[in-house]
Formats: structure tokens, sequence, C-alpha cells
């Protein structure tokens, strides 16, 4: 759930921690702060992606190749990352289920990113979707979602700046 008042930890242009502020004066600023992306693909080789709530503040509408959010002052990485995909879709994961690909720049954003995966071949009818947050999810297989997201540059589909590097591994393996 969006809440404008959540504090988020700013940090500087080095990720060093600097203090909480409230998340909307964060983004109304441009202060730099950090976030969480979970990838989720399954054996069949597809992405789990997820349409985002057109009552979010930030790219109603839009789709997503990974579920996430921000961090609170007193969370790391991993336990952010544990939370979201937890409240966003109702996976349960423990962190060895997680793999940290990567914690991205995002200078657009100003996020720091880390970007995690895991492996899930679950049902869908078993997700509970935050209906605040996620509008609806479908697998993609990474083949499509390479076109789409890197070859197309589709609007409808968020773009930060590491997905090419990372569904291209994805596509290759």
């Amino acid at each position: 759930m969006v809440i404008k008042k959540e504090l988020l930890l700013t940090v500087d242009e080095n990720n060093q921690p600097i203090k909480p502020l409230p998340r909307d004066i964060v983004h109304k600023n441009g202060n730099w702060h950090r976030c969480s992306h979970i990838w989720i693909i399954n054996n069949q080789k597809q992405i789990l992606c997820q349409q985002r709530s057109i009552r979010k503040d930030i790219n109603p509408g839009i789709w997503d190749p990974f579920f996430g959010g921000h961090l609170t002052p007193q969370q790391e990485y991993l336990e952010g990352a544990l939370r979201e995909l937890h409240e966003e879709v109702g996976i349960s994961a423990r962190e060895i289920d997680l793999t940290l690909y990567e914690i991205y720049k995002c200078l657009p954003t100003k996020e720091f990113q880390a970007v995690f995966y895991t492996i899930w071949n679950g049902d869908l009818n078993q997700l509970e979707l935050e209906k605040e947050e996620v509008a609806c999810v479908k697998w993609f297989p990474v083949k499509e979602l390479q076109h789409i997201i890197i070859f197309k540059h589709d609007p409808q589909w968020s773009y930060f700046g590491y997905e090419e590097q990372l569904i291209t591994s994805l596509a290759e393996d």
C-alpha cells in the first residue's frame, strides 16, 4: 500500500545513509533512496510480470517485469525484498530463495535498486494480489519480454536500465 508519509532512508550518491524522510518529500525533492526489485522466473523460462494498479502514485497502469518497493529506514535490501514479495503477491520466500543480481544505481529515479531473482513454479491462482499495488499478473516468456522491453521499448512497460543485461542473460541460459 502506498503511504505518502511513509519514511524512506535517504542516501547520498554513493549509497551511504543520510536520514529518513517522508516518501512524498523524497520523490518531490529527488533524494537518493533505496528499493528492491524481485524477478520471479519459472522452469519454463517465463517471468511473472505485474500490471501496476491505477491507484499507484508512480507509473499507474504500467507493466513491470518485477515486484518490489522502497525500503524503510530500518530495512536492508534482502529484508525489503522478502517483505514486498509477500505483501504484493503473497509469496512467503526465505532468504535462501532470493539471489542478488546487482545493486543498480538508477540516475533518473535516484534509486539504488537491489535486483533479486527467484525461481517459483506455483499456480497464479495461489497468489494473493495486493489490489492497491497490483492490478493483475501474467507469465511472459523471456524471449517475448526481450522483444517488448529491449527491442520495442514499449511505453506501457517500465524501464530502468539494467533490464537488457538481465533479460539477455536469462534468454541465453
